[in-house]
C-alpha cells in the first residue's frame, strides 16, 4: 500500500486544526472538530451527535473517517503520487463528488463523480504535474464563486497553494520536509472552512431578476383569472399560470444545478 496518507496527513490536521464553530456565514460546514464537521460525523456514527460530541471527537476516529470517506472516497491508493493528495485534500474541503467531478472534466471522461477504470486509465495517460496544477486551477475558480468566498479567500488561497506545491514535491519524488506540528487548540481556521456550494432556498432562486420577472407574470395571469370575462380570456390567463410555475420551478433547479 502507499504512503501517501501517511506522508500528509499531518499536513491536513495543520490545515483544518482542532475544533472550531464559526457562523455559518464563514463555515457552512458549522462546527468542526480535526476538520470534521458535525454532518459528516453524524454519517459516520449513523445518528444525530451533538455539538460537544464534535468537540470530544478523538484524533483516531477522525483519521478513520478521512481514510474512508475521503481518502478511499477518491481511489488515493490508485492515483499517482501528488495527484492523490491534491484530489483528497480538494475531497476534505468540498466532497469527494465534487473532486472527482472536476478532474473528470479535465480528463475529459464521463463526469459522475465516481473514480471508475476508465477515469483510472485517463489519469495514467495525463502527466501528472498537469493534472495537479489544473485541478487546483480549477478548484480556485470554484472557490471564489461560492458565498463564503469573501470571508475564507485568503486562507483558502493559501490552503491551495500549499497543498499544490507539496503534491508537485510528491510527483517529483522528493522528500518531504516535515508538516509544521498540527495547531488543534480550539479556534477559528478560516483555511479550514468547508468550500461546498449551499442548496439555493425557494426564496433566493425567485428573488433574482429572472424569478422576480416570472412572478410579475404570475401575478398577471392570477388577475387574469379573476378578472376574466369569458372562458377564453380565462383559459390565456390559466395558460401563463401554469406556463409560469414550470418556469419557475426550471429556475430552481437551474439555481440549484451543481
Amino acid at each position: 500500500m502507499k504512503d501517501t496518507f501517511q506522508l500528509i496527513i499531518e499536513d491536513l490536521l495543520n490545515i483544518e486544526g482542532g475544533f472550531a464553530h464559526r457562523s455559518r456565514k464563514a463555515d457552512p460546514g458549522g462546527p468542526t472538530n480535526y476538520g470534521i464537521t458535525q454532518g459528516t460525523l453524524a454519517a459516520w456514527r449513523e445518528r444525530h451527535v451533538t455539538v460537544e460530541e464534535v468537540q470530544n471527537l478523538t484524533l483516531e476516529e477522525a483519521l478513520q473517517i478521512y481514510r474512508a470517506q475521503y481518502w478511499d472516497a477518491v481511489k488515493g491508493d490508485d492515483l499517482p503520487r501528488g495527484l492523490d493528495f491534491v484530489l483528497f485534500d480538494f475531497a476534505v474541503n468540498s466532497g469527494p463528488a465534487r473532486a472527482v467531478k472536476i478532474l473528470q472534466k479535465i480528463l475529459k471522461v464521463k463526469v459522475d463523480g465516481v473514480i471508475g477504470l476508465k477515469t483510472l486509465r485517463a489519469v495514467k495517460a495525463q502527466n501528472v504535474t498537469f493534472l495537479i496544477n489544473e485541478v487546483s486551477a480549477r478548484r480556485l475558480e470554484f472557490m471564489k464563486r461560492l458565498r463564503n468566498w469573501p470571508y475564507n479567500k485568503n486562507g483558502w488561497s493559501h490552503r491551495v497553494r500549499h497543498v499544490q506545491q507539496r503534491s508537485l514535491e510528491l510527483a517529483n519524488n522528493a522528500i518531504l520536509k516535515p508538516a509544521p506540528k498540527p495547531n488543534l487548540e480550539p479556534h477559528a481556521n478560516e483555511e479550514g472552512a468547508r468550500a461546498i456550494e449551499e442548496e439555493t432556498s425557494v426564496l433566493s432562486a425567485w428573488l433574482t431578476p429572472d424569478g422576480i420577472t416570472k412572478g410579475a407574470m404570475a401575478a398577471s395571469g392570477f388577475s387574469g383569472i379573476l378578472a376574466g370575462s369569458g372562458p377564453v380570456q380565462w383559459g390565456f390567463a390559466i395558460a401563463l399560470v401554469v406556463s409560469v410555475c414550470v418556469g419557475g420551478w426550471l429556475l430552481i433547479k437551474k439555481e440549484r444545478a451543481t
